[in-house]
């Protein structure tokens, strides 16, 4: 899968930049932060199957996201492109 691709996906570039602020978060948080259910259920699942995202579920069913190294060195790039964006508008 392009790495572009998944990036671009609705919700996916919230979701690198709010893990890199934070060791990891589960998923009700995150859904919270995206505010639309399946946006953060589709972005959670493109982002784990590209790699950037680790999945952990925990003993009480809860399940727990972070991101990879290969997140982490994407959450940089992404973190540099809203800056260049930002000076656009």
């Amino acid at each position: 899968m392009r790495l572009l691709k998944v990036i671009a996906k609705t919700g996916c570039d919230d979701v690198i930049l709010t893990l890199s602020e934070t060791e990891e978060l589960n998923f009700g948080d995150i859904a919270k932060l995206m505010k639309y259910r399946p946006t953060a259920t589709r972005a959670l699942k493109e982002l784990t199957k590209a790699g950037l995202l680790e999945r952990k579920v925990m003993e009480d069913r809860t399940v727990k996201y972070r991101l990879t190294e290969k997140g982490k060195a994407i959450s940089k790039i992404v973190k540099k492109l809203r800056e260049v964006e930002a000076t656009f508008e």
